[in-house]
């Protein structure tokens, strides 16, 4: 078993014809820059963690991922970025076009989903989740687990307040985008490679993907103009109460809610403190061991940064690796 493909998806789907097994999807959703690469170890390592887990022997999890529309390095410059609305609408659609690719039961849909979402992914996975319940999908959306996630007042973070003066200037992104990709163009691909190593610290594999993405038609562009679109949108909590698994009234009718696992940085430059400890205050729960259907909303102690996926893959899929295996069993726990 590999990966479908290294850039634009990553797909890990086992070939198994066991008629009596369940698949079950993970679906994943990058955060911006919006490259599936950057999550090669972390999706290759939760992938090995789950398929050698004794604990769900008649489960089969196939995980797939895509980056976001407009990164890739082989897409054809468009007149104008994709807007977080077709990031939106684009995921929704490749999230219901999934199907259990081989065996006995291909062709049918997946007995559960578990979304993933990273950053502005995390945001999108809420909207997925909101979309899918209005729409009567049948999807079955067991759950989501939201890592760093950038959900509410994005522009009232550190770096939020830095890059919303700079959207304050006419056409920025689209003006930026052009000076960055002139520059870009003078260096050779393995002298830009070697340059955002040393700049940024990054490891030879993430300097690699950083390096297609500043080659790319129009990454840059479309990078600036989703992260407009994130400060503009991303602001108050705007989603119904069914998201948050506050209980009904009528309990007997009350629908399905997907288990939510929110973990947050503990100093993260894309989320205030003010404003996630109000979420949590609001909306989550941190007793693992509560009844409620409220949302398990967790602070990371070990120092991980915002991009996990550059430096803590591995950390992190085992955590996640925890937390789907107790999202089957009926249970969320850190």
């Amino acid at each position: 078993m590999s990966p479908k493909s290294r850039f634009s998806e990553i797909s890990y789907r086992p070939v198994v014809n066991d008629p009596s097994a369940s698949y079950h999807l993970i679906y994943f959703i990058t955060g911006n820059p919006g490259l599936i690469a950057y999550y090669d170890t972390f999706l290759a390592t939760l992938y090995d963690s789950l398929s050698r887990s004794k604990n769900q022997s008649s489960n089969y999890f196939h995980i797939h991922g895509q980056s976001l529309a407009g990164f890739e390095e082989e897409e054809p410059e468009l007149s104008s970025p994709y807007s977080l609305e077709d990031q939106i609408t684009i995921s929704l659609t490749s999230l219901q076009r999934q199907r259990i690719p081989s065996g006995a039961l291909q062709g049918q849909p997946y007995a559960s989903v578990i979304l993933i979402g990273h950053s502005v992914g995390s945001y999108i996975l809420l909207e997925l989740i909101q979309r899918l319940r209005k729409s009567s999908s049948s999807l079955n959306i067991r759950a989501g687990i939201l890592l760093f996630p950038t959900v509410t007042h994005l522009a009232q973070s550190p770096s939020g307040v830095k890059i919303s003066r700079l959207f304050r200037i006419p056409d920025f992104a689209k003006r930026a985008s052009s000076v960055a990709k002139a520059l870009v163009s003078i260096a050779p691909k393995s002298v830009l490679k070697w340059l955002v190593g040393l700049l940024t610290g990054m490891p030879n594999d993430s300097a690699e993907v950083t390096t297609r993405f500043l080659r790319s038609s129009m990454g840059i562009w479309q990078a600036l103009h989703l992260a407009k679109d994130e400060i503009d949108f991303i602001t108050e909590d705007k989603w119904d109460e069914d998201i948050w698994g506050i209980e009904h009234e009528e309990t007997d009718q009350k629908p399905h809610i997907p288990k939510l696992i929110f973990y947050f940085g503990e100093k993260d430059h894309w989320v205030a403190n003010h404003t996630r400890d109000a979420l949590i205050a609001a909306r989550g729960r941190i007793d693992i061991e509560s009844s409620s259907s409220k949302p398990v909303m967790l602070i990371d102690e070990n120092g991980v940064e915002h991009g996990f996926c550059i430096r803590h893959s591995e950390s992190i899929a085992e955590k996640v690796k925890i937390w789907i295996e107790n999202a089957m069993d009926g249970e969320s726990e850190a």
